[in-house]
């Protein structure tokens, strides 16, 4: 007598997918939460552990309160941006670029950084949410790096296009450069960028050597952020 056959059960295949997409969650909130809050707070740590070494009047120690409440409402404001994300809801409103500058511009305030955004030629006016959100959280992540770690005194972002397919963000310092060194261990920040370079079918690449700086690459398809981008009509 022939054994009968094997039949996988339906909710073997349901809890496999279901398990895939928990994963993934997790990997997402933990992504979310290291670039919008855990380096925020580590910033703040390192803020009030420098300011605890320096001989200071009471018009500093107010001045420090004001940064520490900024960087508090900051916390406060991207955990309310993830559970929106987690509700579905569009984030990151308005112009990429202009949320570049303003980013760029509140980084220059926590620190002596000269900070500059410069846009060339190719760079799409328009860009869909999900592009956006992923290019802002690369470039917040790449912007704190240079002011907790570089020592740089300039750096500037750049926005424009790598080929006739594809686009670059840039970010440059003239900082003291850190160990690319393949072997060592990558930084979770780093992995983060990395992924969502991935989620854009990009790649990052980051490029330094000793007291000559550090330069963040990430090179993406212009497709890939332009998909799905709000079309504004022309004037008849």
């Amino acid at each position: 007598m022939a054994s009968p056959l094997a039949v996988a059960s339906p909710y073997e295949g349901a809890e496999a997918r279901a398990a895939g997409v928990e994963e993934e969650v997790k990997r997402l909130l933990a992504r979310e939460l290291h670039d919008r809050v855990a380096q925020t707070l580590t910033g703040m740590l390192v803020d009030v552990e420098n300011f605890k070494s320096e001989q200071v009047d009471w018009s500093d120690v107010v001045r420090e309160l004001d940064l520490i409440q900024g960087a508090t409402r900051q916390v406060l404001s991207s955990i309310r941006q993830l559970l929106h994300d987690l509700r579905g809801e569009p984030l990151l409103g308005g112009s990429f670029v202009d949320a570049a500058r303003v980013l760029a511009a509140r980084e220059q305030e926590k620190a002596a950084i000269s900070a500059t955004v410069v846009v060339g030629e190719g760079w799409p006016e328009h860009m869909s949410e999900p592009a956006s959100l992923n290019l802002y959280r690369m470039l917040e992540e790449a912007l704190s790096n240079v002011r907790r770690h570089s020592g740089a005194s300039t750096v500037q972002v750049s926005l424009g296009a790598y080929s006739d397919t594809e686009l670059e963000l840039v970010i440059a310092d003239d900082g003291r450069g850190v160990d690319t060194d393949p072997s060592r261990p990558v930084g979770f920040g780093t992995i983060g960028m990395r992924e969502r370079a991935l989620l854009l079918g990009g790649r990052v690449a980051i490029e330094s050597g000793r007291e000559r700086g550090t330069t963040v690459r990430a090179v993406f398809p212009r497709e890939s952020v332009t998909a799905g981008a709000p079309q504004v009509a022309s004037a008849d």
